[in-house]
């Protein structure tokens, strides 16, 4: 599938089926996520995989969102490892400022490496915001590392919810030359 197809067709899924996802198509989500760009090819990250239904059942149910959907068969964990993205060799400075938000923007390139490979592949996903103390407790992360963010993954229920996908048009968020500029 060619990528704006990809785009158009991503959504996200609220009623997950049982059936579990094969472990070559879960690594093939992840060496998408390895693959993704990051500022001074840092890669911040570091995933954890949860198959166990009581912590995804956990982890949906302190996540924004997570009281919406039914449970994915599997929960993919973006975690921002504080070591990586804070050491001295591999961090975007500027003004001698670590750059935070470029550790941010790198996991959410590898976030949506996943989604976007997983759409490939026939997975769907939703993507959910977890509460982070609770959820460096459920995962047991190392002091400064975070949580970003939790994907869901598996297979749509039949006759699931869907909300209605809708953009706004093209010409009402692009600009030229400035803000505003025809």
């Amino acid at each position: 599938m060619d990528f704006l197809t990809l785009a158009l067709n991503r959504k996200t899924t609220y009623e997950f089926s049982e059936r579990k996802i094969k472990d070559n198509s879960i690594l093939k989500i992840l060496e998408a996520a390895r693959w993704s760009p990051s500022c001074s090819n840092s890669q911040p990250w570091h995933f954890i995989i949860i198959k166990n239904a009581e912590t995804i059942k956990k982890l949906i149910n302190i996540s924004s969102y997570g009281g919406f959907h039914t449970d994915p068969s599997l929960i993919i964990a973006v975690v921002l490892d504080f070591e990586c993205w804070e050491s001295s060799e591999h961090r975007c400075v500027v003004n001698n400022k670590a750059g935070t938000i470029e550790a941010y923007l790198s996991s959410a390139m590898a976030t949506l490496s996943m989604v976007f490979e997983a759409e490939d592949v026939g997975i769907q996903t939703c993507i959910l915001t977890p509460e982070e103390k609770e959820a460096s407790k459920i995962l047991k992360l190392k002091e400064g590392d975070q949580t970003v963010i939790i994907l869901g993954f598996g297979f749509e229920r039949e006759g699931a919810f869907h909300k209605k996908r809708t953009r706004r048009e093209l010409k009402d968020m692009v600009s030229y030359e400035y803000f505003g500029g025809k």
